[in-house]
């Protein structure tokens, strides 16, 4: 992971988690605060009180009456969906200067914040997540992109080599070309951020979920995900999506294919509400 590590090195004014994140997670995961404790930290930030407010006020959620305060937002849409637009909206913030000019942006929100639903919905299935880990994962997946195209855009272009392939053979041309692969940068990311170890594993094995050792399920619900999100990208059906899905993986990330397709259709509809929330593109 030598070429990967000197990568992220290279990259002087890399974007970090915002400690906005982590002090508003404090008040999160503190059984004596308060939901005003809360509404107020969120209502110092204004882009976050707007976002939330917006999702709030979403088609998702429908509400009859509109929500006018950060507190009611909180209480109406639950503190686990607060946690989940705070990351989302801490990282869109942080690396949203950091736009390389050949990498399709819209496309990476898009699928960070798909990978990020689709992570928390199929570890919530069996009520076995740590819910702000797996999302977590989901939208650090494809990080390693991010720094590859701002560090080194020349070989990574050349890496695709005009093609849509699928993320495996693309990770493979580039540890062929580079040296690494994104999931290899996007753990040594993780790392430089003292990230918990089991992030930075399991984002080094998403594509080959059995690497992971202790972390093997979480590896393989982010790797679900990835298929997912690519089938997603390329319009496929509902149906043909599911069954093109490794079963292998499947049955390793403890998934019934039988689950997915309503599982899939609820994040899409998330998905959008937090991408028009957070004012990221949708297309």
């Amino acid at each position: 992971m030598h070429v990967a590590q000197e990568l992220v090195a290279s990259l002087d004014k890399l974007a970090s988690l915002p400690s906005v994140y982590f002090r508003i997670r404090r008040t999160l995961d503190d059984p004596e605060a308060s939901i005003q404790q809360l509404a107020e930290q969120i209502g110092s930030e204004p882009a976050l009180s707007a976002s939330l407010l917006r999702l709030a006020n979403s088609a998702f959620y429908g509400f009859s009456r509109r929500i006018e305060t950060v507190s009611r937002a909180i209480n109406l849409i639950g503190l686990e969906q607060v946690g989940d637009l705070v990351l989302t909206s801490a990282i869109a913030t942080s690396f949203g200067g950091i736009r390389p000019n050949r990498m399709d942006m819209a496309r990476f929100w898009r699928s960070s914040v798909r990978c990020a639903l689709l992570c928390r919905g199929i570890a919530e299935r069996h009520h076995k997540s740590d819910g702000e880990r797996v999302f977590l994962l989901g939208l650090l997946a494809d990080m390693g992109h991010l720094v590859m195209y701002q560090a080194i855009p020349d070989l990574i272009e050349l890496s695709m080599d005009g093609t849509q392939a699928s993320l495996k053979a693309r990770a493979e041309r580039e540890r062929q070309i580079i040296g690494c692969d994104f999931a290899e940068v996007g753990a040594a990311l993780a790392s430089s951020w003292q990230l918990p170890l089991s992030i930075g594993v399991t984002l080094g094995a998403q594509l080959h979920p059995e690497q992971a050792g202790e972390h093997l399920r979480l590896a393989a619900i982010l790797n679900t995900a990835r298929q997912i999100d690519e089938h997603c990208e390329a319009e496929a059906a509902l149906d043909d999506m599911v069954g093109q899905l490794d079963l292998d993986v499947l049955s390793l990330a403890d998934i019934e294919p039988g689950e997915l397709p309503v599982l899939i259709s609820h994040c899409e509809a998330q998905l959008q509400e937090m991408l028009r929330s957070l004012g990221l593109p949708l297309h």
